[in-house]
């Protein structure tokens, strides 16, 4: 859920919304009931306001989504279906409003690299993450791509991920230690050294990036699961033309 617009709906939910006579321009009208949104509710000003169905705007951050009624009296977190089509309304939203972040924020020093190529793409992954696995022999299949992984351990859920990420870091071989040991399970030599998986929590912060593993494309477009390489080409191809 936007944690950071729940509360001031919470807050505030009950109260409707009171405005002047809006202009007939729709286009206008819609402005102004943005304006009024972001006004009332601070926490949303970064947020995509925008119609989703009738009676209802959706309000969409950090790839979260939620819907509020026109006369902010009703707020709706979840799964909003379309019985009659059978379609998910907040997944359309989503593939609307995709998550982005500024690739530029992105050291890559701090990443192991994986292949060659003129289209590039960033993961931040968990050596211990099951779904980082299924992942990285999906990443191993593409071809003119370099791959820029930042270890990402993810303690609470993994407490021996750091460790493991770190022994990684320090091999000679970073990209062969870590294909092994997250697609074959082969560990590598316990080992020390300086690592940036400090500065990659921090930036995976800053970016929002919560689970493991996330794919940053290009464009900046953020996708978190195991992708099928397939769909990871597709997507680095429209995120470079």
């Amino acid at each position: 859920m936007l944690k950071a617009i729940s509360f001031l709906f919470l807050a505030a939910a009950a109260q409707a919304l009171c405005a002047a006579e809006p202009p007939a321009d729709p286009a206008s009208v819609e402005a102004q009931f943005v304006t009024h949104v972001h006004a009332r509710f601070p926490g949303t000003e970064t947020a995509a306001v925008a119609p989703a169905f009738a009676g209802f705007h959706s309000i969409v951050k950090d790839g979260e989504v939620l819907f509020i009624r026109d006369d902010l009296s009703v707020l709706i977190s979840g799964n909003v279906v379309d019985l009659a089509s059978n379609r998910s309304i907040t997944a359309e939203v989503k593939a609307r409003n995709p998550r982005r972040v500024d690739v530029s924020k992105l050291d890559l020093k701090d990443a192991i690299r994986f292949g060659q190529g003129k289209k590039r793409l960033y993961v931040f992954s968990d050596p211990d993450c099951p779904y980082c696995k299924t992942l990285q022999s999906e990443l191993d299949k593409l071809h003119g791509v370099e791959v820029y992984v930042f270890p990402f351990p993810l303690a609470p859920l993994h407490p021996g991920a750091r460790d493991v990420a770190t022994s990684i870091w320090c091999q000679s071989d970073r990209a062969a230690a870590w294909d092994n040991y997250v697609v074959r399970r082969t560990s590598p030599q316990p080992n020390t050294c300086a690592t940036p998986i400090d500065r990659n929590l921090a930036i995976g912060g800053q970016f929002g990036i919560r689970a493991t593993p996330t794919l940053v494309f290009p464009d900046g477009a953020i996708v978190e699961g195991a992708e099928q390489a397939e769909r990871i080409e597709a997507q680095l191809a429209e995120a470079t033309k």
